[in-house]
């Protein structure tokens, strides 16, 4: 009696396929299980609340005016002090996320058990996203309410639109300056080179374009130390140093963030690990 050959089934290649959402859980479980990364997000909330607290009771001891109203927009701008220093926290935590994938070695690892290298890429890069966005929305929250209760007197609601926005943009700016930092740590295949680009582009660049003569340029720059540039813009109440609008601003950032991450995309899939 002749043997028929089994049919392979239609489904069995999609079946062993992982999903987008399986994907994502890998890397959660990842992340949250790695030192770095608590370490990174304890840092950055300990110098955000931190700077707030000082620079709120060293307003209060202001022996010119020790019970004047403060001003709402003001507070906001001195609990975003933090963000400036605390930064860099989150540049080296998404860096890391995939520098240390080329450093140790395991991205041959990780894309033998996951092929689909886009995918993989994508699924690190929001799972990096959505962790650096939740916390730095509840801490600039956190840094903002300490200067609100440390206040004498306030003038201004904290309910009002235009202040939720500004509270709430910190994390929306450094979500996506962790991916901007990602993509370039993607490209560059190192930790380092992500950390030493971005750090440059935040702390060194915009020195040099303070001048009259660069026209506005740091405007359009997606980081650095303080207002003026595309990212600090949805941080702001309105415009300041010559700055964009804070939508517009906000649109700016996430252009760069586009074009560094279609580099990154188009190089994982073509190069060899």
């Amino acid at each position: 009696m002749t043997s028929i050959p089994a049919t392979p089934q239609r489904g069995h290649t999609s079946h062993s396929q992982p999903s987008f959402g399986d994907l994502v859980r890998s890397e959660w479980i990842k992340l949250r299980t790695v030192g770095s990364t608590v370490w990174c997000l304890a840092l950055f909330t300990l110098v955000t609340v931190g700077i707030a607290a000082l620079v709120a009771l060293d307003r209060n001891g202001d022996a010119a005016a020790p019970h004047a109203p403060v001003a709402i927009d003001r507070i906001v701008m001195h609990s975003t002090i933090g963000v400036a220093a605390g930064q860099l926290a989150f540049v080296v935590f998404a860096a890391s996320a995939i520098g240390s994938e080329y450093g140790t070695g395991m991205i041959r690892t990780s894309l033998t058990a996951v092929p689909w290298r886009r995918r993989w890429l994508a699924a690190k890069a929001l799972v990096v996203s959505a962790i650096t966005l939740v916390t730095g929305a509840v801490v600039n929250v956190i840094a903002f309410t300490v200067g609100y209760a440390l206040a004498p007197e306030v003038a201004g609601s904290p309910l009002d639109p235009g202040i939720v926005r500004t509270v709430l943009g910190g994390g929306l700016y450094l979500s996506a300056l962790s991916l901007l930092a990602f993509a370039v740590a993607t490209v560059a295949r190192s930790t380092a080179g992500g950390i030493i680009t971005m750090a440059a582009m935040i702390y060194v660049v915009p020195f040099f374009l303070l001048g009259p003569a660069f026209g506005g340029v740091q405007r359009f720059l997606p980081a650095g130390l303080g207002p003026g540039n595309a990212g600090w813009a949805i941080m702001q109440s309105g415009p300041m140093l010559d700055g964009l609008h804070p939508w517009t601003g906000f649109a700016v950032l996430c252009a760069w963030v586009v074009g560094c991450m279609g580099v990154a995309v188009c190089v994982v899939g073509e190069r060899d690990i």
